[in-house]
This record gives C-alpha cells, sequence and structure tokens, in this order.
C-alpha cells in the first residue's frame, strides 16, 4: 500500500496519551482499552496538523472485521493506502454507524469517534495547524516574484496587455480550494492585471478547463493551455 501524502510524521506527544489513556472506558474494559491503543498506536500528525490513521488499526478502530474494512476503503475510493485521514475516517466510520445493529456497538463507534475528536482538536494539532498556515500564507506571497524572475514576465499572460508590476496578482490555474497541494507550484498560476483576475475570480473559475472557457469568451491567450498540460 501506498501512503496518499509524502509529509512529515509527528507522533502523539506524552500529554496527549495520557489524556487518550485516562478517558473514562465503557462496556468492556479491555475492548475500550484495545481502541484506546489502536489510536496511540496507529495515528500520527501531519505537518499541516491533520490526523493519519494506520491501515493495520482501522479495523479496530471502526469496529468491523478487516474484510468491511477493504470493502469500505474501495467503496470511498481508498484501496492500496497505508493510511487514510481523519476526515476520510469520519466518513467511514459514520457509514458504519447508520448499519450499526445493536446498542453496544453503536457504544463503541461513539466511543472511538470521540478520541478521534480528541486527538483532532488537541493542543499539539492546533499549533501545527497554526504554524503550517502561517507558513504558506508567506509562501503564497511570494509565487509572484518567483514566477514573473523566472520567466522574466512583461506582459498580462492572458490579456497580452502590459503588466503592472505592482498591482499585478499570481491567479492559480487549478484553485486553491479545489487543489491544494498545487497552490505553491508557479506552473500551476499566471501573472496577469488586477482587473484580468477580477474577472478570474468573478467567474468562479476552479481549473484549467474553466479558465480555457473563459479566455475563449473574452478572446485572451490559450497557448498556455498546451503547456499547462504538459506540465500535469
Amino acid at each position: 500500500m501506498n501512503s496518499p501524502l509524502n509529509q512529515n510524521c509527528i507522533s502523539l506527544d506524552e500529554n496527549l496519551i495520557n489524556i487518550i489513556q485516562n478517558l473514562n472506558s465503557i462496556r468492556n474494559l479491555r475492548t475500550s482499552q484495545a481502541i484506546k491503543n489502536a489510536w496511540i498506536k496507529g495515528t500520527y500528525f501531519r505537518n499541516d496538523g491533520a490526523v493519519m490513521i494506520k491501515y493495520e488499526f482501522l479495523h479496530t478502530l471502526l469496529r468491523v472485521p478487516k474484510n468491511t474494512v477493504n470493502f469500505l476503503l474501495a467503496k470511498f475510493n481508498l484501496s492500496n493506502l497505508d493510511v487514510i485521514t481523519g476526515s476520510d475516517f469520519i466518513s467511514l466510520i459514520s457509514q458504519i454507524f447508520d448499519t450499526a445493529s445493536t446498542f453496544k456497538k453503536r457504544d463503541y463507534i461513539r466511543f472511538s469517534e470521540s478520541l478521534y475528536y480528541e486527538i483532532r482538536d488537541s493542543e499539539t494539532a492546533e499549533v501545527l495547524r497554526g504554524r503550517y498556515y502561517e507558513d504558506l500564507k508567506d509562501k503564497k506571497k511570494n509565487l509572484k516574484r518567483e514566477r514573473q524572475n523566472h520567466y522574466s514576465i512583461k506582459y498580462d499572460e492572458l490579456t497580452g496587455l502590459d503588466l503592472n508590476y505592482q498591482s499585478a496578482e499570481f491567479s492559480h490555474i487549478r484553485s486553491v480550494a479545489m487543489y491544494p497541494d498545487l497552490q505553491l507550484e508557479i506552473e500551476n498560476g499566471l501573472i496577469v492585471n488586477k482587473e484580468t483576475h477580477d474577472i478570474i475570480t468573478k467567474e468562479n473559475v476552479q481549473n484549467e478547463d474553466d479558465l480555457y472557457s473563459l479566455c475563449i469568451k473574452n478572446n485572451w491567450d490559450t497557448n498556455w493551455h498546451y503547456y499547462y498540460k504538459n506540465w500535469l
């Protein structure tokens, strides 16, 4: 199996582990402890604060047999991953909860889910998220300068008009919201005047196909589309 993202792994800190261990158990003490141990051993933080969960512990955390885990991973297009994100875990456990046939099983599912939120909302996760997005904000500020310098850009890359260097902006081709993994790539954007960027934003452009259609509509340059498709 493969990891979905190649980012730094940060282990749960001792304080968080103690918090999990000291939480009140439910029903059978042995089962509750197994769930706690699976969260402690089977999770880590990505450098952006996201909780990552190892495949080998999913059956314990989701309270289902391993073959059911495999079926659900395939259903949610998560097969062949050795870890999944916390948000994917919540989708999986919600599916299982909806079909749980006993109060006992639902209680254990709620217990496991509550431990996930304990980890997600921990101080460690908050600090990591804060540092990551601060660093991301600083790096995004440099995209315009990096692309301008790399390609010696003097004109709006879409309209061809003279570039107003001071107010010109880096306009992402694939949007940050939909494609966050590409947000720091200088090839995933074009240097355009603010007026051009305002039009792109108003038209809710999300990807290269949306932008290409807008270029056709406004008689803007489309040569970038060929180079972008080759870069991907």
